[in-house]
């Protein structure tokens, strides 16, 4: 169970509907996650859920168009909006070597070299930029550049980084 208590792993969001057909554009964790078949829980806002199965993906410019068995009309389409999609682990491919699932992170103790333990991650977030996971309650983005030496350690279940100075100003 994930934290928002569906079944499953995180793998995207809905952003909005396209077209008369009932087409959702989902913003995706992993693009590779999605495919025809694929069983989906989809967690409103409100904390309402529904079981989908995935009729068609498709690539856009701004992250996927992906259909819904049953998901037949723009009407029908805008109930997700906002929805929070997720897939069971087994049913997902394995991420490539050195690369994780957002979701995996959940919980991982971040701990500055300089500046000493931050917080746990309570999430990522996906900019242009770079990936960032967002520690403690205050939500400090922590960036996962290579130039911040950030090591993963999955198995002790924590990152470690070394920020500019002057980062904890920001």
């Amino acid at each position: 169970m994930t934290s928002s208590g569906a079944p499953g792993v995180r793998i995207g969001r809905v952003a909005g509907v396209f077209g008369l057909r009932g087409d959702l554009r989902v913003i995706a964790s992993d693009p590779d996650d999605f495919r025809p078949g694929l069983h989906l829980q989809a967690c409103r806002p409100d904390g309402r859920a529904s079981s989908f199965d995935v009729a068609s993906v498709k690539p856009c410019r701004s992250g996927l168009l992906v259909h819904l068995h049953g998901c037949d009309d723009r009407a029908s389409a805008t109930l997700f909006q906002g929805c929070t999609l997720f897939a069971e682990r087994a049913s997902l491919p394995p991420p490539p070597a050195g690369h994780h699932r957002d979701s995996d992170l959940v919980g991982f103790d971040v701990r500055d070299l300089r500046l000493g333990f931050l917080g746990k991650v309570v999430d990522v977030a996906h900019y242009p930029a770079a990936d960032m996971v967002i520690v403690g309650e205050r939500g400090v983005l922590v960036p996962l550049l290579a130039a911040y030496s950030v090591e993963i350690d999955i198995a002790g279940r924590r990152i470690t980084t070394r920020l500019p100075v002057g980062f904890e100003d920001i």
